[in-house]
């Protein structure tokens, strides 16, 4: 990886960069790599648990339970946005999920169930303290805790249900147009939308972004800015963005990295905070 980035940076900046800065940078890069193929190992659980028989509460985890071959998509793509919705939580873990899809006796609310008697669901949800002990995840902090009013979670799955055609097409949709589409969910906004996207990219039902999607993203264009400035070029935010677009065709074309746009932005970000020094990010 430290000889991907030399030559990337060498051919695209003309200059090389700090031989301590690489290697951080190539740390972090396989870092973000191997927490995109954890989806590939959530892929294979989810095989064998419907090889074995297994009942759908015994993956939990969404990322697993999306990826089972006896659910459809739609069901799919309503479990990857419930998990968008709520986060996984560092103290109460997935538990926000779990709640809005099982039952208090383990059994599955499946999507045919919720979008045929939607009044019957919601009134499920209101029944039982919801919110209770709970608490969304790091990228969901700012969300509501709330189920009804114009900031709830109703409000956001009756626009998810209506448009459910849009999010789970028959053909396969392009990364960009489905997160275009997915900030118009209520409450989701870019950094949900992008986390909604990059999900049903990871489990395949929509084709990986090819880009960085780093234009608005404070972390990797101060990253980007860092690359330039350290390779004495000029810095302006119109060359962070170039830089951006070229080091997304350049690791298309010199490599196989799956969703090598998702990778290049995460690596670059979390590189940015330590450039010096190797600091381990578990998300």
């Amino acid at each position: 990886m430290e000889e991907l980035w030399n030559k990337a940076i060498l051919d695209l900046l003309g200059e090389s960069l700090d031989p301590t800065k690489v290697n951080v940078l190539a740390r972090q890069t396989q870092d973000s790599i191997r927490r995109i193929k954890i989806y590939e190992s959530y892929k294979q659980k989810a095989y064998a648990a419907v090889n074995s028989g297994q009942p759908l509460y015994y993956t939990t985890n969404p990322f697993i339970l999306a990826q089972r071959s006896d659910l459809g998509n739609q069901d799919k793509a309503w479990i990857i946005y419930l998990a968008t919705y709520f986060g996984k939580s560092n103290s109460s873990k997935w538990e926000l999920f779990k709640r809005a899809t099982f039952r208090n006796d383990l059994t599955y609310i499946n999507f045919d169930i919720v979008i045929n008697d939607l009044h019957s669901y919601f009134n499920y949800l209101l029944g039982i303290d919801f919110f209770k002990d709970c608490t969304y995840s790091n990228h969901r902090k700012f969300t509501a805790k709330a189920l009804i009013g114009p900031k709830g979670l109703f409000r956001s799955i009756e626009f998810f249900i209506k448009n459910i055609d849009r999010f789970c097409p028959n053909s396969k949709m392009d990364f960009h147009e489905m997160f275009v589409l997915s900030m118009k969910i209520p409450n989701f906004g870019r950094l949900a939308g992008f986390d909604f996207s990059s999900s049903l990219a990871k489990i395949g039902l929509i084709n990986e972004p090819q880009s960085m999607y780093a234009d608005h993203s404070t972390g990797p264009l101060k990253g980007l800015e860092l690359l330039l400035r350290l390779t004495s070029n000029n810095a302006s935010r119109i060359n962070q963005r170039k830089l951006g677009k070229d080091l997304m065709v350049w690791f298309l074309h010199n490599s196989n990295i799956f969703m090598v746009g998702q990778v290049l932005e995460d690596s670059i970000c979390n590189w940015q905070k330590e450039t010096g020094r190797y600091i381990y990010y578990s998300g």
